[in-house]
């Protein structure tokens, strides 16, 4: 279909593919780990090696014929920044602008090549949810126990916390909104313990369980690597989820000669730190973090000093059906409820599903006594979290939680085997696009440029057309975008989803002209060879082109 609509561009190039490179994730954050080591930010590292070619690609005058098309002038102007930058001209560039009602090609180049789009593949997960769950689809976390409790009961003999898919089960707070400061972490654990305790329950004889079953657990998909496992955007995918499973570590200079001040927020008991960080008497910090793989002790090294700022990373769980049952336990005893037993989790192995692609459908009531349960937020509010901070751990839930809905089985292939029917039906072949996660933190996954805009066009058509909208990043005002387009005008006319990797950079949504006109757009840049402020500042300046065209002349 693309193809025969590049006739309409009379000027159009396709630049020498690369083959995009794979490396160690960038993820959209603030700072760069070498060798899990701290060593400051993008901007601080390489602003003066990037600033000349930002102004550059920031202000190229317009260099078009009068008599050009505003689609001529914008593809022109649009190859003028990329023949500008030496970094550009070196990597893999690919993009589409299209109308979003007409579909008429505004401009393009490379778009039909493959790209590893990193976060973009969100996109392809909560498009796929809102239409197969419904936007006000929600989830349930209850709390069991096996005893059939009678009224004015005090002792029971377990609590199992069961796991329904809420990814939200923190502080967070929804609507999702920028200037919005999250609530205690463990509140929705607190909530239960709150009901728990209304029972007028003290004592639970046996274990605190985490029931995670509802997907068989599969925490990594392939493609992810040994260091994201350390870190809260490669937390184990779990349909039992508290805080993200990840907790807050903070690391502070004490006196000098002293072991380093360590804190962890949510503190629950769950990990054993082992810390070997010492003051000195200097201003710089050289703190080395690292887990055992599949542990629960973090090992901190290094020195930090006394009038250093205070380091601040969160770090993932190993376990997260075992963590939440610790949460769970912790607030119980606080609510003066004693536990004989322990914290443990409970998982269902993924080998000991019949077939991970379908389930039959078994009817069954649970035995027992439920305690407690909470409803989760309706999933349009939920899709606002996953598009607009770019949550990977809650883009995996919901992939999995559509192979439990459709499938009866929580499983990674059923939810992508879902989603692969999805896109056939929203006029993508098989052939455009090969994923192996729903984040897109796996390194092997690919699309096109042109998929993309298929699949924005098609959501442009579909009753949760606004709420899908809303779920995206606004340039220059939330989400991952919130920091760019400044200095641009227009800015807040985009609202697109941003993706990154090192060597890869994407940017694809919609945006709204001056004159009136919604165009959907996809960009992706791979096999970089500069740095990411670069090709994020050429994306912006791409938009900001279009957001300026004129109407086209009758």
């Amino acid at each position: 279909m693309h193809d025969r609509f590049r006739s309409q561009i009379a000027r159009l190039k396709t630049a020498a593919p690369l083959q995009p490179r794979f490396g160690a994730a960038a993820i959209e954050s603030s700072s760069i780990w070498v060798g899990r080591r701290v060593v400051g930010t993008p901007w601080q590292n390489t602003a003066i090696q990037i600033l000349p070619a930002l102004i550059l690609l920031l202000f190229l005058p317009p260099a078009f014929a009068a008599t050009d098309t505003p689609v001529e002038a914008a593809q022109t102007q649009i190859e003028r920044l990329i023949s500008a930058s030496p970094h550009l001209r070196r990597g893999h560039i690919g993009f589409e602008f299209a109308d979003a009602d007409t579909g008429e090609l505004l401009a393009a180049q490379g778009a039909d090549q493959f790209f590893t789009p990193a976060s973009n593949t969100k996109l392809y997960t909560t498009s796929l949810a809102l239409e197969r769950l419904g936007v006000n689809y929600q989830f349930k976390t209850s709390v069991r126990t096996t005893a059939k409790v009678m009224p004015g009961e005090t002792d029971i003999p377990d609590v199992t916390l069961i796991g329904g898919g809420d990814p939200n089960l923190s502080g967070r707070i929804l609507p999702f909104s920028q200037d919005a400061h999250d609530n205690d972490p463990l509140a929705a654990i607190d909530k239960l313990a709150d009901q728990i305790a209304q029972w007028g329950i003290r004592r639970i004889t046996g274990d605190v369980i985490g029931d995670d079953t509802r997907y068989p657990y599969d925490p990594y998909p392939d493609g992810w690597t040994f260091d994201d496992a350390l870190w809260y955007y490669g937390a184990p995918v779990s349909a039992l989820s508290v805080n993200d499973s990840a907790v807050r570590l903070t690391v502070q200079g004490a006196e000098t000669g002293d072991l380093a001040d360590v804190c962890l927020q949510p503190n629950v008991g769950y990990f054993v730190v082992l810390n070997q960080v010492v003051t000195d008497n200097s201003a710089e910090s050289h703190v080395t973090i690292s887990r055992p793989t599949g542990s629960n002790e973090l090992v901190l090294s290094g020195t930090i000093g006394r009038s250093a700022s205070k380091i601040q990373e969160d770090v993932a769980v190993a376990d997260p059906a075992l963590f939440a049952a610790e949460a769970l336990k912790q607030a119980l005893e606080e609510r003066g409820i004693v536990v004989n037993g322990e914290a443990r989790a409970l998982h269902r192995d993924l080998n000991n599903v019949a077939d991970p692609l379908d389930a039959p459908l078994l009817a069954s009531l649970p035995s027992g006594t439920e305690l407690a349960s909470l409803e989760s937020a309706p999933l349009w509010q939920i899709v606002q979290v996953v598009n607009k901070v770019s949550q990977n751990l809650h883009a995996e839930m919901l992939l999995r939680e559509v192979g439990y809905a459709t499938r009866n089985v929580g499983t990674l292939a059923a939810g992508l085997d879902e989603r692969q029917k999805f896109l056939q039906q929203a006029g993508i072949t098989n052939d455009g696009y090969d994923f192996g996660d729903g984040s897109g933190l796996a390194r092997q996954g690919v699309t096109t440029p042109a998929s993309t805009v298929t699949l924005l066009r098609y959501m442009w058509t579909r009753p949760e057309k606004k709420l899908w909208l809303d779920s995206l990043p606004v340039g220059g005002i939330d989400g991952s975008l919130r920091r760019r387009f400044k200095g641009l005008m227009g800015g807040e006319r985009v609202h697109a989803k941003t993706g990154s990797l090192s060597h890869v950079s994407a940017l694809s949504g919609y945006l709204l002209t001056t004159s009136g006109r919604w165009i959907v757009f996809s960009m992706m840049a791979n096999a970089e060879v500069g740095d990411t402020p670069e090709v994020t500042a050429f994306f912006d300046r791409a938009c900001e082109i279009f957001v300026q065209q004129p109407a086209a002349r009758k």
